[in-house]
């Protein structure tokens, strides 16, 4: 509480007399989670390493090994859904560009047939 750098073991601080058993509860707890990301990351378990790199950051929002892996995560999943988004989004024009030009074809033949149809042949002279 009172930012003094004090040494390992120390309870309580000498300075504020807070009791400093939490503090180094919660310090383990976040480097058991940080070796437990790790292991997961050699190991190629990458939801089980972002999970544990989501708990350090939990216990610590600035840890900068844990903030770089999620983002390299996030970002890769942004890609991806991007890449997922412009696939379909291709794929939906195509298939309107074939109904539009299959439509443009069915009235294109009806507009012809009604044309040839409705040309009269010249009156025959009849004497």
């Amino acid at each position: 509480m009172c930012k003094k750098d004090l040494e390992r073991g120390v309870n309580p601080c000498s300075r504020c007399r807070a009791d400093l058993t939490l503090l180094v509860d919660y310090m383990s707890n976040l480097d058991e989670h940080l070796t437990k990301a790790d292991a997961a990351l050699k190991s190629g378990d990458l939801g089980e390493a972002v999970w544990a790199y989501l708990n350090v950051l939990e216990t610590d929002p600035e840890h900068p090994v844990a903030k770089r892996q999620v983002t390299k995560v996030a970002t890769a999943v942004r890609q991806f859904d991007d890449a997922k988004r412009s696939g379909r989004n291709a794929l939906v024009m195509f298939g309107a560009g074939l109904v539009i030009a299959a439509i443009l074809m069915v009235g294109g033949t009806f507009y012809l047939g009604y044309q040839f149809g409705s040309t009269r042949p010249p009156a025959s002279q009849t004497e």
